[in-house]
């Protein structure tokens, strides 16, 4: 129809000077306007500012991260390519949808003797499943029905991480005994090393390098051929009574929590990065200690930092909360709410994940850290599914083609909750 009115110069020149959300509109009067409209689209300069008031500033970069893996994001300032922002701009409105669609569900189950699920991480299409006797089970959502590379730790595995790094998608392992161990998914083999060790490995989305922590000092790694090295290192200097218990990298931004008796210390630090490497680390600032509500103190188990700015503490029978921001934790008891206890917390693209003990996960939009101020008043609101009978030991997503998806894991499964 357009093409006998105007040529595709005029109606280009016309599509040019229409907003966003009106070209959304024009896209469905014929398949000659989707065309002309989509290449509009594709480079309107609008999606930055769209997605900058849209999502929540510190949600922004993990949706951009999980929409595009493969671009080696440092920051999201950093970012002008409009298809970019326009996909995680759309892969944001697509998450909302978990709150309303009615969801598909399936299962990893390993028909080895394994034993229980010990930690699972997430990276594009592919999942790694570590198990408690050290094997490590690579799946893609091309077949979560056998694993298409199994590789053997050699002790049992605390942590499993993806490092995106140079082209190759590797999974970072870290035995009981703190040995570190990298594997290279593509030509499925170990990539050699001089032996490392670690506490921790950095969560969040390792791009560029991965870290590790051991006795608080950071030591960054990189893939050089075949071989791993470590890179620069940082020395948090932590008190002789504190721990590190927690440290995540968003691109270039990283933030480390270190605990002691009653309360916890954070410390802030960046990275500089030329030519996709980590030449040093920049430290910023350490924030006061933060005292632990004192429910939480007596049975803190576990601290989740969902990005580099959220944390929360999960007990026995409450949690607690703190952000960058905030110069105290606030402590929330919502087992009554639930009518189960809490056992994991995820968030992204500002959908707040709860796995329960009754095998259930409940989903809560949040708008700013304000409102996990008021989870017991808000929780009411919250979405909840069904997934096992079983305790959800482990919550992450997968986004593929920005199809949202949930991960809920108990010591036997792994369950895909899909939303599309």
């Amino acid at each position: 129809m357009g093409e006998e009115i105007f040529p595709n110069e005029i109606w280009l020149e016309i599509f040019n000077r229409i907003d966003i959300p009106q070209l959304m509109e024009l896209r469905l009067v014929c398949r000659h306007f989707y065309e002309l409209i989509e290449r509009v689209l594709n480079r309107h300069p609008g999606w930055k500012s769209l997605a900058d008031k849209k999502i929540l500033y510190e949600c922004l970069e993990h949706t951009m991260q999980r929409a595009y893996p493969y671009d080696l994001i440092s920051h999201w300032m950093d970012i002008d390519d409009p298809v970019i922002w326009r996909g995680s701009y759309l892969s944001f409105m697509k998450w909302q949808k978990v709150l309303v669609n009615e969801p598909t569900k399936d299962a990893i189950v390993s028909t080895l003797n394994f034993g229980d699920v010990s930690c699972v991480c997430t990276f594009d299409k592919y999942i790694s499943i570590a198990y408690e006797n050290g094997a490590i089970a690579n799946y893609t959502l091309d077949n979560i029905n056998q694993p298409f590379y199994l590789a053997y730790h050699g002790t049992g595995i605390v942590q499993i991480e993806f490092w995106y790094s140079n082209g190759d998608v590797l999974v970072v392992s870290l035995g009981d005994n703190n040995d570190l161990k990298f594997w290279d998914l593509e030509n499925k083999v170990e990539i050699a090393t001089n032996g490392f060790f670690a506490n921790s490995i950095s969560s969040g989305e390792c791009r560029h390098f991965c870290i590790g922590d051991m006795g608080g000092i950071l030591t960054s790694y990189e893939r050089v051929g075949n071989l791993i090295s470590p890179g620069p290192t940082k020395n948090l200097e932590l008190g002789e009574n504190q721990q590190l218990i927690a440290h995540c990298l968003v691109g270039k931004n990283m933030k480390a929590m270190a605990y002691e008796e009653g309360g916890t210390v954070l410390s802030v630090y960046r990275g500089e990065i030329q030519g996709g490497k980590l030449i040093r680390f920049q430290y910023i600032q350490e924030k006061d200690w933060i005292r632990l509500p004192e429910n939480i103190n007596a049975t803190f188990q576990r601290l989740v930092m969902p990005n580099i700015t959220f944390y929360f503490g999960i007990g026995e029978n409450s949690i607690g909360s703190t952000n960058y921001y905030e110069d105290e934790w606030h402590e929330y008891n919502l087992g009554p709410h639930f009518g189960s206890n809490v056992r994991s917390i995820a968030l992204h693209a500002q959908i707040l994940m709860f796995g329960l003990d009754d095998g259930s996960i409940h989903l809560l939009y949040i708008s700013h850290y304000g409102h996990i101020m008021e989870l017991e008043e808000r929780i009411k609101n919250s979405r909840k599914i069904e997934v096992d009978t079983e305790p959800i030991v482990d919550l992450t997503i997968l986004e593929v083609d920005k199809k949202p998806c949930i991960v809920a894991v108990t010591e036997q499964k792994v369950h895909l909750v899909n939303f599309f």
